[in-house]
This record gives C-alpha cells, sequence and structure tokens, in this order.
C-alpha cells in the first residue's frame, strides 16, 4: 500500500506542475496583452494641430467712416483767415494683395486698395468768403509687416497713395463773385495698422485705421488774395477678404 500512495503522489505532483506552468503561460500573456494595451498611440495621432498660414494672394471688400481735416488760411489784403475744419463721410472699396509668413510667425505683404468716400466741409473765412472742400475717389498701395498669433494677424503698413481733392474759395456769397477752385488728383503717404482674423481657411475678416495726408494747395483770385488748404484724411473701416 505504501507503493500505491507513493505513486499517487508523484502523479498529483506532475498534475501540479503543469497547472503552475500553464497558470503562469496565461499571466504571461496577460501582462503582455496589458502593456500592448497601454502603448502610445501612433506618431501621427499625436501630431500637432496645424497652425493657419498666412501665405497666399487674397481679395476683398471694405466700408467705414473717414474724417476729413482740412486746415485753410485765406490771405486778403493785410488780412489773415485761418480756419480748421473736420468733416465726417463714409467710405467703402475694395483691396488686392499678397502676404508670406516665415516660420517664426512674422508676415510681410503689399496691398492695394481703391474706394471713394464722401468727407465734405464748407467754412466761412471772415464775414463774407467761403471756402469748400471735399474728397472724392482714392487708393493706394502699402507694403504691410505683422506678426501671427495663429489665425490671428497683427500688422502695420505705410505706403503712397492719392485722392481726388476739391478745394474752392468764394469772395463774397453773391453768386456772381468770383470763385476760384481745384479739382485734381493728389498724392500722398500713407500709414496705419489694424487686426485681421481668419475665421474660417479661406475667410478673414479685418478691421484697420489708415490716414493719408495730401499737401497743400495754393489758390490765387484776380485781386491776388491767397488761399491755402491742407488736406488729409483719416479712415476706420472693416472688410472681409477671401485668400485663395
Amino acid at each position: 500500500m505504501g507503493s500505491d500512495a507513493s505513486c499517487v503522489t508523484g502523479d498529483d505532483m506532475k498534475i501540479r506542475a503543469l497547472a503552475i506552468t500553464a497558470l503562469g503561460g496565461f499571466g504571461l500573456a496577460s501582462a503582455e496583452a496589458g502593456a500592448a494595451d497601454i502603448r502610445p498611440p501612433p506618431p501621427d495621432l499625436l501630431a500637432p494641430t496645424p497652425v493657419y498660414n498666412w501665405s497666399g494672394f487674397y481679395v476683398g471688400a471694405f466700408v467705414g467712416g473717414a474724417h476729413g481735416m482740412w486746415t485753410v488760411n485765406f490771405f486778403r489784403n493785410n488780412n489773415h483767415g485761418h480756419a480748421e475744419e473736420g468733416a465726417d463721410g463714409v467710405a467703402g472699396g475694395g483691396w488686392v494683395g499678397y502676404n508670406y509668413q516665415f516660420a517664426n510667425r512674422f508676415v510681410i505683404g503689399i496691398e492695394g486698395d481703391i474706394g471713394v468716400t464722401s468727407a465734405k466741409q464748407d467754412n466761412n473765412i471772415f464775414d463774407n468768403d467761403t471756402s469748400l472742400a471735399e474728397f472724392g475717389a482714392f487708393g493706394s498701395i502699402r507694403g504691410r509687416l505683422g506678426y501671427a498669433f495663429d489665425r490671428v494677424l497683427l500688422y502695420g503698413t505705410v505706403g503712397y497713395g492719392f485722392a481726388n481733392v476739391t478745394n474752392e474759395i468764394q469772395k463774397g456769397r453773391n453768386a456772381g463773385e468770383q470763385v476760384v477752385f481745384d479739382d485734381q488728383t493728389r498724392w500722398g503717404p500713407y500709414v496705419g495698422g489694424g487686426v485681421e482674423y481668419a475665421f474660417a481657411p479661406q475667410w478673414i475678416g479685418r478691421l484697420e485705421y489708415l490716414y493719408s495726408n495730401y499737401g497743400t494747395v495754393v489758390l490765387f483770385n484776380r485781386d491776388n488774395n491767397r488761399a491755402e488748404f491742407t488736406n488729409a484724411l483719416h479712415q476706420l473701416r472693416a472688410g472681409l477678404s477671401y485668400k485663395f
């Protein structure tokens, strides 16, 4: 009977050894499966969100307010009349341009715009002399330099442009009195700045300010009276661009 007990005990030990081996293999497989589950995602899933690129051509339109500023000096005999007048109007037009964005987020560009404004003023100098000044069509070519915060672009701009300027002086208020006027295209510098926001891949909103100065116009009438007009224009406008 001792021999039979010894055989049974050996079989039990073999069974236990096989069970332990099986359990160990199962545990190792489970550990490997668990490690596979916690592996990092593929590199393409860790790629950063694309940053907006401002490079490319664009066209757009704008509308806003215009504030004309005129300094008028009128010299008659030994008298001197002086007036500084401002008048508000509306402005509207369009632009076309190109931007290039560098890797350090700086953006350079060039832009041309053209529009028209209703800014106009008239003023009495002395008791019976009247001056008038107004702007019509205008346009400019300007360089731009900005810095991009992803979809937001802050920029400054400087350039040169033109405007149709009318300056008029009337000696006396009667219809028969002499009227001296000048209606011409004047040129001058532009400077300004603004902010743009790309709310869609192709659509960009803008808010900007521009100042332009078209110099001084000097008029003489037949009595050799002299009128001097200095013409400047402020614009605050909003616009929408389509980027190609």
